[in-house]
């Protein structure tokens, strides 16, 4: 696998920019989010929220973003559960799929009412499974620096969810200025000249 770098100074990579990390599941999408977190932490960035979409692990899928004693942060989150994983028809899926938008519906009216200099979302595709991509494009336009993640792949399977999942993630994916596909390459290297 090839290992994309980066730059000397990763704010160049990401300030004021849209950014988005796709993948399969189990490919580091969230490691790489973190990695990208800490380094621009490092480069004196403190105005920084968190919007935490992601469902508990369930296995080895999955999984809300590590902060450590990162307590300054702003964190936003609900409690999301993985309708693929955890629904017993496609009907329960798609009920566990619009309860999760409504949660996250409301974490983004809080981020809303103060938004910050960077905003990182970590698994911004469990909102698109029935959430609003307008809404979305609303909120990223509140922000000048967007670091995402989400899942975009096939090994969860297809059905009316995930193709609403990935059609919405294809037009999220437009309106990015990067995107970062780790099937094809491991999650940046980012070195600045301290390291």
């Amino acid at each position: 696998m090839t290992q994309l770098r980066l730059t000397d100074d990763p704010t160049r990579e990401f300030i004021n920019k849209k950014t988005i990390i796709v993948g399969e599941i189990n490919t580091g999408k969230t490691a790489c989010l973190n990695r990208i977190l800490e380094k621009l932490l490092a480069q004196g960035e403190t105005d920084v929220s968190i919007i935490d979409m992601a469902p508990e692990t369930i296995g080895d899928i999955g999984g809300k973003m590590s902060l450590g004693k990162l307590t300054f942060i702003r964190y936003l989150t609900a409690k999301i559960v993985a309708p693929r994983l955890t629904g017993g028809s496609q009907e329960e899926v798609e009920a566990l799929a619009k309860k999760n938008a409504l949660s996250i519906d409301h974490i983004l009216q809080q981020y809303l009412a103060s938004p910050s200099k960077i905003l990182f979302i970590n698994d911004v595709s469990i909102y698109l499974q029935a959430g609003d991509l307008d809404s979305l494009l609303s909120l990223l336009k509140s922000t000048s620096t967007v670091v995402m993640n989400g899942y975009f792949g096939y090994g969860l399977g297809g059905g009316k969810l995930g193709e609403r999942e990935r059609r919405k993630m294809k037009a999220l994916q437009e309106k990015c200025d990067r995107v970062i596909n780790l099937k094809a390459v491991s999650c940046p290297s980012i070195h600045s000249q301290t390291d």
